[in-house]
């Protein structure tokens, strides 16, 4: 494990994890490959965070990418293939349960005391009872469960549909949708995102490193008509509107909110400042 990352003394684990770099793994995190299979594995990817008491049991394989954050007392269980993109984020106390399978894309934000299932056990089969079955749950990009929503096996989430708070999904969510209830019940009317062209989403995107280099007298700025770079004594970080010929580290392309990823310490404290809820960005 690099020893850039940052893992309290109190956590355990299991010493065939793949840990990337500059994670930050909180107190009593417990991650155990458990069971036989000798080809259970754990991958987890750069600038995430795992914080306390979260409890996360692999026995088949568990991939999560960059910059995601897992909240206090979470519990993740990896029966079968559990995946999780970039950019996601997941409130306390939230259950994930891969049973079936369970692959989460990028930007997704759960809210706190959600529990996503792939599957329903409950009488004995020899008796009879058929519920039983596992099936695998896909989350698309950038949905987003408000809080306390409950996801049941074998659904599709489209992109960036959006549960509100105490929904229990039963069905698909169609794409850019908004629902709520229990079942959740579309909202015709409801909408939460709208268009926006490059030139504007520039334009903001500028706003915001101006803001981070006036909380950062170390950082110098520079904008041009299509594109701004950033500098400290150490490294360079680029943002551009458009594709360019460039295959440096550090480089932001606006266009299709990708980046050539450093790792240097001024594009994680860039990053950082634009993550929560301005910009996000996938590793090219």
């Amino acid at each position: 494990m690099s020893s850039t990352n940052q893992i309290h003394e109190t956590a355990k684990i299991h010493k065939n994890v793949r840990l990337g770099e500059y994670n930050r793994i909180g107190k009593n995190v417990l991650i155990e490959i458990v069971g036989n299979d000798p080809d259970a594995e754990v991958v987890i990817g750069d600038n995430n965070i795992i914080n306390d008491n979260t409890r996360i049991f692999v026995y088949s394989s568990l991939d999560i990418g960059d910059w995601n954050v897992l909240h206090n007392d979470m519990l993740l269980m990896a029966e079968q293939e559990m995946k999780i993109g970039h950019n996601c984020w997941f409130g306390q106390n939230t259950i994930l349960d891969a049973a079936g399978g369970l692959e989460i894309g990028n930007g997704v934000r759960v809210g706190m005391y959600s529990q996503i299932w792939t599957h329903v056990a409950s009488g004995e089969q020899i008796e009879g009872c058929t519920l039983y079955a596992k099936r695998k749950t896909t989350i698309d990009d950038d949905v987003w469960l408000v809080g306390s929503c409950v996801v049941g096996s074998g659904l599709y989430l489209g992109k960036r549909s959006t549960a509100l708070i105490n929904s229990v999904i039963t069905k698909d969510l169609e794409a850019n949708r908004v629902y709520s209830g229990s079942p959740a019940k579309l909202m015709e009317k409801a909408n939460f995102y709208k268009d926006v062209t490059l030139d504007k989403k520039f334009e903001m995107l500028n706003g915001w490193l101006q803001e981070f280099v006036s909380l950062n007298q170390d950082v110098q700025i520079r904008l041009e008509e299509k594109r701004t770079k950033l500098s400290d004594n150490n490294s360079d970080v680029v943002f551009t509107m458009e594709e360019e010929d460039n295959t440096e580290k550090g480089y932001f392309l606006l266009h299709n909110k990708t980046f050539n990823k450093s790792n240097s310490e001024l594009e994680r404290r860039v990053y950082k400042f634009l993550y929560n809820n301005k910009a996000r960005f996938l590793p090219a």
